[in-house]
């Protein structure tokens, strides 16, 4: 009977602290910039569509996770470039930085450099397709992956909500 009762608790327990990521129709760039923004899933699908093939999700520790099959996305960067940036000189574009934000509160944190200035900048994608499917109705919409990271799901983000430019 403890045992059950136990095994109860556990289960209403995770059940109540769950994290659930809503799926989202739109995402969000605020913060720093000339003019916030707010990007439709309907937009994205209309920009240029690059095949990824197959993109495997492993944790922390590399281990695998999740794959995904016949990955179809959108380059993040080509949306970021259209942005204008509030900056008094380029020179303190090294003093900011960009919240990714999921719907369930997950953040990911990357410099303006790091996304601007090398070649993991080329790397974020917004995922149209996955599995043979569109994503437009899907629980992950809207969907970014880091294809260049070692361990993909530090920047794995479902249900992106907004992306946030800041400065230290």
């Amino acid at each position: 009977m403890r045992l059950t009762l136990a095994f109860l608790g556990i289960l209403v327990s995770n059940i109540i602290f769950a994290q659930t990521v809503e799926s989202t129709n739109s995402i969000k760039i605020t913060g720093l910039v000339e003019n916030p923004v707010e990007i439709t899933f309907q937009e994205i699908e209309k920009s240029k569509i690059v095949d990824l093939g197959n993109f495997k999700i492993t944790n922390h520790a590399g281990e695998f996770r999740k794959e995904y099959k016949n990955v179809k996305g959108i380059a993040l960067i080509d949306f970021l470039k259209e942005i204008k940036i509030t900056a008094s000189s380029p020179k303190v574009l090294s003093e900011y930085f960009i919240v990714f934000r999921a719907s369930d509160g997950y953040s990911v944190v990357a410099s303006w450099n790091e996304v601007f200035n090398t070649e993991i900048g080329n790397s974020f994608y917004i995922v149209v397709e996955a599995d043979g499917k569109s994503l437009r109705n899907g629980s992950e919409r809207i969907l970014m992956i880091a294809t260049k990271d070692f361990k993909t799901g530090r920047r794995h983000i479902k249900g992106l909500q907004t992306i946030e430019i800041r400065k230290i």
